[in-house]
């Protein structure tokens, strides 16, 4: 009875102190949704690099980071003059005219779906799909128009 009656006690105790704001407890962890968000953006600034491309520069050729992803002159010329190359990249701020689909699928496999295959630089990229799914989910939190 002891064993019983203490833990009621320690019951009683907690749910008097939660209720009264004495105990704190352990925040939530963040939404699965930001959580991916969170993951997309830190995918396309620091590891993908995506940014780099999709992104116009000012005239000292920074970034202009209130159009990020809104597409951009690619920065660089091709080292194989007579490789194909991309002059620019496209919009993918709002997934820019993209489906979900098409930029999971180009993310995971390096294939385009329903539209020509990109041209280097765009590296064929092998990313996982929860991955892929995190820069679909942040690129779909930036504006489509700016």
């Amino acid at each position: 009875m002891i064993k019983q009656g203490a833990i009621a006690i320690a019951a009683a105790g907690l749910v008097g102190a939660v209720l009264y704001g004495q105990t704190r407890l352990p925040s939530p962890a963040p939404a699965p949704e930001a959580a991916a968000v969170a993951r997309g953006e830190y995918l396309t600034w620091h590891v993908g690099m995506c940014v780099q491309c999709h992104t116009p520069r000012d005239q000292n050729g920074n970034l202009i980071e209130t159009k990020a992803f809104t597409g951009a002159p690619i920065p660089l010329t091709s080292p194989w003059p007579h490789r194909p190359w991309a002059f620019a990249a496209p919009r993918i701020a709002g997934l820019g005219g993209f489906t979900e689909e098409q930029i999971v699928t180009l993310l995971t496999t390096g294939q385009a779906v329903g539209r020509e295959k990109p041209k280097p630089p765009m590296p064929p990229f092998r990313l996982s799909q929860d991955d892929a799914k995190a820069v679909v989910a942040y690129l779909k939190t930036l504006p489509s128009e700016r």
